[in-house]
């Protein structure tokens, strides 16, 4: 690397590097989410969703919405199993919400859910430092998970 010897050049590359460490410092943790989807209904009263949740920072899922719903909790799988207030996302490591684990229900439906349907999600989401993000998410209404379909076409 070569090192500037004028008074000038070292002021460009001082400014520089300050332009770095504030653009540095102004990133937010990543978010990822991935293959959500909502389970069809044939009444209007309550439905479950699922994806799968990464983060790059550890942070915690702090409350669900959904234009469709009047309520959204975080439970546990299992009848009679317990509601969470949030929900922990460590740092690189994918945090599953899945049928026999722990998932998002929605209740008070606007309509029946069909196949084919997409439902609006927020995803409020809180670091470490206490930021707060709202992931925007559009769950697929189908009967199993995206994830499911190439192991079923490799079946046929």
């Amino acid at each position: 690397m070569r090192v500037p010897r004028s008074p000038a050049a070292l002021v460009r590359c001082r400014a520089f590097a300050g332009i770095l460490l504030l653009v540095g410092t102004a990133a937010q943790a990543a978010f990822t989410v991935n293959a959500p989807w909502v389970r069809p209904t044939t009444e209007r009263a309550v439905t479950e969703a699922y994806m799968l949740l990464t983060s790059t920072e550890d942070a915690v899922l702090k409350e669900v919405r959904s234009t469709l719903a009047t309520s959204v909790v975080m439970r546990a799988a299992g009848s009679g199993a317990r509601t969470f207030p949030q929900l922990s996302l460590p740092a690189g490591v994918p945090v599953l919400l899945a049928p026999d684990s722990v998932h998002l229900v929605l209740r008070g439906l606007a309509h029946p859910l069909r196949t084919g349907e997409r439902v609006p999600l927020v995803l409020t989401i809180e670091t470490s430092d206490g930021s707060r993000q709202q992931i925007s998410v559009n769950a697929e209404v189908r009967m199993s998970a995206p994830t499911e379909d190439p192991q079923r076409a490799r079946k046929r």
